[in-house]
């Protein structure tokens, strides 16, 4: 499956966001090849002074629950336990799009 990735942004993020930002993007990607039947996934990744953002959307399937397992509760609580902030979106017949907010710094609120 093709992944298009955009990515803006200069120089290194914290580890802790990294490392958040890799298991967000890690974790979408298998539910896109798994579950989804996406033929493509678009992958941008943009990091301002204040925050990084993703955006993972694929071309697939679409339904995508949180209550039907733990992979996307359990990225949640990975957002979450450092400040940051998910949504979802997954129509069925329409893909599915996970846009999340990395704040860089603690006092930094995402949008």
């Amino acid at each position: 499956m093709p992944v298009e990735l955009t990515v803006r942004g200069e120089g290194r993020i914290p580890e802790r966001v990294e490392v958040t930002a890799h298991y967000v993007v890690s974790e979408a990607l298998t539910n896109a090849a798994k579950d989804a039947e996406a033929t493509v996934v678009h992958v941008q990744v943009e990091a301002t002074p204040d925050v990084v953002r993703l955006a993972v959307r694929d071309d697939g399937i679409g339904g995508a629950d949180p209550g039907r397992g733990s992979g996307l509760l359990g990225l949640k609580d990975r957002v979450e336990a450092i400040g940051g902030s998910m949504i979802l979106h997954s129509s069925i017949g329409e893909g599915t799009e996970l846009l999340v907010n990395l704040p860089l710094r603690p006092e930094a609120v995402p949008d």
